[in-house]
């Protein structure tokens, strides 16, 4: 009985040491294809929930590329409110860069119940290109 334990107690002290970074959720890429090269890689950030409200705060980023070259960067912010039986976006805001000679012109946003859209308008080699963005909430505080 005494192994066992001993052996129980080892296995325990080994796990605890075992870095957990495997079980870390990297934030998922989604690729839009744009025409006439250019395309946008959009990734979604959330963060943490307030404990004395029910109100969640996410974001999601908008890279724009021209062939492999990134010219612009866009992010939506929004905050939701899940305390009822629906969400409803509260608040919204969206800013952007232009790099590599590319301009960030204007940037718009609207809130939609659980969904918040936006656009930023970037020029770069004479060619106007708009990123649209969306950001939408479950009741459950998750962001897609």
């Amino acid at each position: 009985m005494k192994k066992v334990c001993t052996l129980f107690c080892l296995v325990m002290v080994i796990l605890s040491m075992v870095s957990t970074s495997a079980l870390a959720v990297e934030p998922a890429e989604n690729v839009i294809d744009l025409g006439d090269g250019f395309y946008a890689v959009e990734t979604i950030t959330s963060a943490p929930m307030e404990r004395s409200t029910d109100t969640v705060r996410g974001s999601k980023t908008g890279k724009l590329y021209y062939n492999s070259t990134l010219i612009g960067s866009a992010t939506i912010s929004a905050s939701f409110d899940i305390s009822g039986s629906t969400v409803r976006a509260t608040k919204a805001t969206i800013d952007g860069e232009g790099y590599n000679g590319a301009l960030f012109l204007d940037g718009k946003t609207t809130c939609d119940d659980e969904i918040v859209n936006g656009w930023a308008s970037f020029k770069y080699n004479g060619v106007q290109k708009i990123l649209r963005l969306s950001l939408s909430c479950t009741a459950g505080g998750t962001f897609y």
